[in-house]
């Protein structure tokens, strides 16, 4: 795939993403991408990385630094996901490498991220890119009310 770029997003990538996200299971719109995207622009310590493919965005995943006072900083894959149409293509590998190369530019020593228990495919993919299980976890969510004035 030798017209693939990868490349930090951009605000006009919003409308691809929010459809990526849907397909990664977390529907969203192109206005709450767009206003969510400027964090992660120029920063330092996280970044969203496309894949391109002839003006497509087909891929994407945002990566940030972690830094707990319990344990030693580390970078973290948030989410991660490639067009149905294009998976098994190297595109995957492609993103995963870009974020390799940015933590390692980070001089931090690892790299983690969390995948649902179902995403069997995932698993083995992130095995295969040399990524060790090292635990299985739960997650709890409480929802909240926005406190009056804080929006």
């Amino acid at each position: 795939m030798s017209s693939l770029l990868i490349r930090s997003a951009r605000l006009d990538d919003s409308p691809e993403l929010a459809i990526l996200s849907e397909q990664l299971g977390y529907p969203t719109i192109a206005d709450e991408v767009r206003a969510r995207l400027p964090r992660y622009i120029d920063s330092d310590e996280r970044r969203v990385i496309v894949a391109e493919l002839e003006t497509q965005v087909i891929g994407w995943t945002s990566i940030e630094i972690v830094d707990h006072f319990y344990i030693e900083k580390f970078a973290e894959i948030s989410g991660f996901v490639v067009d149905e149409t294009h998976r098994g293509e190297g595109v995957g590998h492609a993103l995963m490498a870009e974020a390799e190369r940015w933590t390692s530019e980070k001089g931090l020593p690892g790299l983690r991220l969390k995948t649902n228990i179902v995403r069997i495919e995932a698993h083995r993919f992130y095995e295969g890119m040399g990524f060790e299980r090292t635990k299985t976890q739960y997650t709890y969510v409480k929802k909240l009310a926005p406190a009056v004035g804080s929006r």
